[in-house]
């Protein structure tokens, strides 16, 4: 689990962990290009996914931004390039 934010891990986010794969956040655009090319500049290796039901914190009680935008929305995962 993921104390800082209250989110347990997936049995997606193990797979990713154990592949060098590092959790940033999840976000739609226009934040989610500017990202992207952030870490990018930073020598970066990028991963996106769509965002889940099981990124929302745990106990969260609103759903509106999954059902509003979960198409929409993204979780970046970086690692070093290689």
């Amino acid at each position: 689990m993921n104390e800082l934010c209250g989110i347990a891990d997936s049995p997606l986010d193990e797979q990713l962990i154990n592949k060098g794969w590092v959790k940033q956040f999840t976000c739609g655009e226009p934040r989610l290009s500017e990202s992207c090319e952030l870490f990018e500049t930073m020598g970066r290796e990028i991963h996106l996914e769509k965002m889940r039901k099981e990124d929302q914190p745990m106990g969260a009680e609103c759903d509106s931004c999954f059902v509003n935008c979960g198409d929409e929305m993204k979780t970046i995962w970086t690692r070093p390039k290689k």
